[in-house]
């Protein structure tokens, strides 16, 4: 049913409608596809450039100061709205507790998600969130790797063996198809590396390999990722090649001092990094190691209004704060795929409503 055929029920039906989609409904609904995640979070990116999303500051419960995230935790709440022919508005809810899989043997992340109707503002869907939140977290990189990373990459080197290395790496082998030939990681739980490295080879069909250490998997590396719950910065800029793409998702793996040895620092939302005030691109700007022009947005470079790579030589930094119309835009890809499919488990929130 269209979204003009479900309003106009409302003349006689006054019962409001939306799916349940859990995890397992998610995945098969087309959850785990890299290659349709990416165009989805490609088309956000140009439709906030072009102004067609309203995304307010998200608000952050922390039990401390931004530090205190990657050690007791946090809890986000990320809501949005995608224009164009999206047209959607969402929220997602997303508690993040470093010492779960340690204590619990459970994720770190779990979310949820709502997306509503934006014109009458009834619910669409409640969804699981925590794959849309590591896939679209993959796919930024990718997109923005497609944009800033020289094209004949071939080696990547990662920091992390976590899940979102996983889609890190998903997303950049969806761009760069056969040209990867060499994946390094490394992880400070070896047997964590090890398993990680054999997983991923078999689902990438790739050479993924351990590092011995993070500069040995960031040297010599076309595109690097630094995806760690690191609580300290360790990153030399030194140890990056010339025209080297460095993706860092994480907050503390590079200092702000070493924001000098880029060319060309790139983000998806500065005010978005501002608000949140934990970014090293807002850090390296706060504390006068790099001008606010040297920072770029993604949206900007994608639409051309700015020039990306120049060079085969240029160093460039991405540094995503990660944003709500992520989420928003890609659970409705998904939400799409489910309706069409008939996945998932249709829920009243009434049958008439108890006031008007």
């Amino acid at each position: 049913m269209s979204r003009l055929d479900e309003s106009s029920r409302y003349l006689n039906d006054k019962s409001v409608r939306f799916i349940y989609l859990s995890q397992e409904d998610y995945i098969k609904a087309g959850g785990l596809d890299m290659d349709g995640t990416i165009r989805a979070i490609e088309k956000s990116f140009t439709l906030h450039a072009e102004g067609k999303t309203i995304q307010p500051a998200k608000p952050v419960i922390r039990w401390g100061g931004p530090e205190t995230e990657e050690t007791r935790g946090r809890i986000m709440t990320m809501p949005s709205y995608v224009g164009g022919d999206v047209d959607v508005a969402g929220m997602k809810w997303i508690p993040s507790m470093p010492d779960n899989p340690k204590k619990l043997g459970m994720p770190r992340a779990s979310a949820i998600i709502i997306l509503s109707d934006p014109n009458n503002g009834f619910p669409l869907a409640i969804m699981d969130g925590t794959i849309v939140s590591a896939m679209r977290t993959g796919a930024a990189t990718g997109v923005a790797a497609k944009y800033l990373a020289n094209p004949d990459s071939s080696v990547v080197g990662i920091i992390g063996a976590g899940v979102q290395s996983r889609t890190q790496l998903m997303a950049i082998k969806s761009v760069f198809k056969e040209k990867i030939e060499k994946i390094k990681v490394f992880d400070l739980n070896e047997e964590k590396t090890v398993k990680f490295c054999e997983e991923m080879t078999e689902q990438l069909r790739t050479n993924v390999v351990k590092a011995s250490s993070a500069e040995e998997a960031i040297r010599d590396s076309d595109i690097v990722v630094t995806a760690t719950m690191s609580t300290f910065p360790y990153v030399k800029g030194e140890w990056l090649k010339e025209g080297a793409f460095h993706s860092e998702i994480s907050f503390w793996d590079t200092a702000p001092e070493e924001i000098v040895h880029y060319d060309k620092v790139v983000v998806d939302d500065y005010g978005q990094v501002e608000h949140h005030g934990v970014d090293v691109s807002y850090r390296a700007v706060k504390e006068g190691y790099i001008s606010l022009d040297r920072v770029f947005e993604l949206g900007d470079i994608i639409l051309k209004r700015i020039p990306g790579r120049e060079s085969e030589k240029e160093r460039i930094l991405f540094n995503p704060i990660g944003m709500s119309i992520h989420d928003v835009s890609e659970a409705y890809r998904v939400y799409l795929e489910a309706k069409e499919k008939g996945i998932g488990i249709e829920l009243n929130l009434w049958e008439h409503p108890h006031w008007v």
